[in-house]
């Protein structure tokens, strides 16, 4: 009975002991291995490491067409012709002349961009409007008791008559769209032909 005591700890005990020892020998390698992974990747960034570029006006370099060299370049109407300014009291009564017109030329332009870009503001707002009417339409009129839903149909209404004022304020800036004359839009947009 002993013996059979010693056989049923010992053979475990020897069997833990070897499968340990297994354990810990892997672990120790792959600990080797990856400590020296980290130091060859610390050593391989160190060699190759780069000094900081600073950037100065010296160094920076601009393209025609860039930003930077936009607001250099002097402003001008596209399709119109480019004089040199020169410098005289024969030439300066006709620039001002020609500012003054650019400059007309360039308010119409500004305010036909912004009446353009209120009109795609308020289409994409009628559209979602009408597509939220549509979605609260169909779950009002999908209830059984929508005969009995009067804030239902209420808000349905209200939401009517909010698609009608914004209609009416889309024709309204399409009229005034309309109303710009034509020409100096093409002139401005269009380039001109060599």
């Amino acid at each position: 009975m002993l013996r059979r005591t010693t056989l049923r700890f010992a053979l475990p005990a020897v069997l833990s002991a070897t499968l340990l020892a297994a354990v810990a020998f892997a672990q120790s390698q792959d600990t080797q291995s990856v400590a020296e992974a980290a130091r060859r990747a610390r050593a391989q960034k160190k060699n190759s490491e780069k000094p900081a570029k600073v950037i100065t006006d010296e160094t920076l370099e601009v393209k025609k067409g860039d930003v930077q060299s936009a607001a250099a370049e002097q402003l001008r109407v596209p399709g119109s012709q480019e004089t040199p300014a020169q410098p005289g009291a024969a030439n300066a009564p006709a620039q001002g002349a020609k500012t003054a017109s650019e400059d007309k030329v360039r308010g119409a332009l500004k305010e036909r961009v912004e009446l353009k870009e209120k009109i795609k503001e308020a289409l994409s707002d009628l559209d979602l409007l009408k597509r939220e009417y549509q979605l609260d339409q169909d779950s009002f009129y999908s209830s059984p008791d929508y005969a009995n839903n009067t804030s239902g149909k209420a808000k349905l209404d209200a939401m009517k008559q909010q698609i009608v004022d914004k209609q009416q304020d889309l024709d309204r800036l399409k009229e005034q769209l309309a109303a710009l004359p034509e020409a100096q839009e093409s002139s401005t947009s269009t380039p001109p032909k060599s």
